[in-house]
């Protein structure tokens, strides 16, 4: 038998890094949403002369170990039964876009294993996994992120749709917080408590239908100043009636939200992907 699970990536609708902790992470204020990515898993059981897990992937080169065989080593390391898989994943979004469908599609096997045999300990899992994976694994539309992302507060979600655009450069994770470092080395915009005031007011007048602008995210400024594209997007977001824009996670992927079907823009020819986000309620 065979089994198709969805797979799902995030946005952050704020993006505000408070501080640095001691293990070399950030501390973190920010709004996840979960969008779907347009990405799927085929499970099914291995034989069971089989010895090893059978992963490939479908769309996109994956070196190294990937987050759906991390998630299997992982999951046997603390102790959890999982019967040796075979596992495709079809993958769509281009990588370094600040959306964690990497993390999406091991938080996707992770919930499945989670369904077929119940246990605390795969949320455990999930938080070794990466900073992305315990929203996704929460299978929350909305939370309140906090720590390094994984203290998480229930949110409602919106009823707004939007766009999501590639561009034809990527953002390395490890490259851009080292970059925000250096960008504030007199410290960071604000602290924890402004940036949870900020967050949940700007959530608020989205969940009204406010029209916000432009989203705050300390990783924008270095972006901004290196890529102008951002303000091309940022422009044809607004004239399009967008209610809000920015860019997700560290980059380098732009969005924008809206509460009414617009049309289409003309898209600049550097835009390499473009997905469509149907109203997230």
């Amino acid at each position: 038998m065979r089994f198709i699970l969805p797979s799902f990536a995030k946005l952050n609708l704020s993006l505000r890094v408070t501080g640095l902790r001691d293990d070399g992470y950030h501390d973190l204020m920010s709004i996840f949403v979960r969008i779907p990515a347009g990405e799927v898993l085929r499970v099914a059981r291995r034989s069971g002369a089989a010895s090893q897990d059978l992963i490939k992937a479908e769309g996109m080169l994956l070196e190294g170990e990937n987050s759906v065989g991390k998630a299997l080593r992982l999951a046997r390391e603390a102790g959890l039964s999982v019967p040796f898989l075979e596992i495709e994943i079809l993958k769509s979004l281009l990588p370094g876009s600040g959306l964690g469908a990497g993390s999406g599609n091991g938080a996707a096997l992770l919930r499945w294993l989670d369904a077929e045999a119940p246990d605390p300990r795969w949320g455990c899992v999930a938080r070794r996994l990466g900073a992305d994976v315990p929203y996704i694994f929460s299978g929350l539309p909305a939370a309140l992120a906090s720590g390094i992302g994984d203290c998480l507060e229930p949110l409602l979600p919106l009823s707004l749709g939007g766009w999501v655009i590639f561009p034809d450069w990527s953002v390395e994770t490890k490259d851009a917080y080292a970059e925000l470092d250096a960008f504030y080395p007199r410290g960071y915009p604000l602290d924890g408590a402004e940036a949870r005031a900020e967050a949940l007011r700007l959530y608020a007048a989205l969940q009204k239908g406010g029209r916000v602008g432009l989203l705050p995210n300390d990783f924008a400024p270095p972006l901004l100043d290196r890529y102008h594209g951002y303000r091309e997007l940022f422009g044809l977001f607004e004239q399009s009636g967008a209610l809000a824009w920015g860019i997700t996670g560290s980059g380098g992927a732009a969005f924008c939200l809206s509460s009414r079907s617009a049309p289409v823009p003309a898209w600049p020819v550097w835009v390499r992907q473009v997905l469509h986000v149907p109203a997230l309620s």
